[in-house]
């Protein structure tokens, strides 16, 4: 997908065909984009993996030359700029939401990447079809082919995701979701992951969790053992409905633009 921060219209991709992880960052980019007023359009293009500056996707398209690659990559272009949920935070919570951050983009990736990519039922039935959509024989073949061999790679680079069962697989689900759900614990009510004068505040924390949880307990999957590791933690639930609910999170685009 191709997240294009210019005024336009707001749509889906009308065959389905988005994978589980691009999924996951998308929705995290268009929280952000959300949070801070930003207007924004979606676009479907076949070729956005080799657009991209770092190999991740989506990209961002901001005023037509700028080229932003992933959620990460989008914070930082946002602050530089002076766009900043966090700005009110102490360095204290300052350190901890980065770590937080850090045990989405690195663990919980991870297990999303495992999910789409070596869970065989889910590689055939939804990842696979999603990345050779428009694709042509043979590079429909080989292609998924590399990028599968890339992702196994960049697991096993990880040493704790080498030679990693699907047994390890659902019992580290289960760690990344009590440690989402103790931080949310720090509250007595669903809300935000800091709070300032008791009152929630929406960071970048919150927008990349709902962005993987959202895309997580709503994307079908013939395999769904890690919707299903990280659901058995109520409060991420709960979380999520808040930040749809009381954050009023749709997705429609806006009318302030980047500058």
């Amino acid at each position: 997908a191709v997240v294009s921060t210019q005024s336009g219209h707001y749509g889906r991709d009308p065959r389905g065909n988005e994978m589980l992880h691009s999924r996951c960052e998308s929705t995290s980019m268009r929280v952000l984009l959300d949070q801070h007023s930003l207007s924004y359009s979606i676009d479907f293009k076949p070729n956005v993996e080799y657009i991209s500056s770092n190999g991740r996707f989506p990209v961002a398209i901001i005023n037509e030359s700028d080229i932003v690659s992933g959620f990460s990559e989008l914070v930082v272009y946002l602050k530089k700029r002076g766009y900043f949920l966090g700005e009110s935070l102490s360095n204290e919570e300052l350190n901890e939401m980065e770590t937080y951050i850090s045990l989405v983009t690195n663990r919980l990736e991870s297990l999303v990447l495992y999910t789409s990519w070596l869970i065989m039922d889910n590689y055939n039935h939804v990842t696979l079809p999603a990345y050779t959509a428009d694709l042509t024989w043979p590079l429909s073949t080989i292609l998924p082919f590399y990028k599968r061999r890339q992702v196994l790679r960049v697991l096993t680079s990880k040493g704790e995701w080498n030679d990693i069962s699907e047994e390890m697989m659902l019992a580290e689900g289960r760690s990344v979701g009590s440690s989402l759900a103790f931080r949310l614990g720090r509250y007595d009510t669903p809300g935000s992951f800091f709070r300032t004068d008791n009152e929630d505040k929406v960071t970048e924390l919150d927008c990349i969790v709902f962005g993987y949880l959202n895309a997580i307990f709503f994307t079908k999957l013939p395999n769904y053992k890690l919707k299903r590791a990280l659901g058995q933690q109520s409060r991420l639930i709960e979380f999520c409905k808040h930040m749809e609910n009381a954050r009023g999170f749709s997705g429609r685009p806006n009318q302030r633009n980047l500058r």
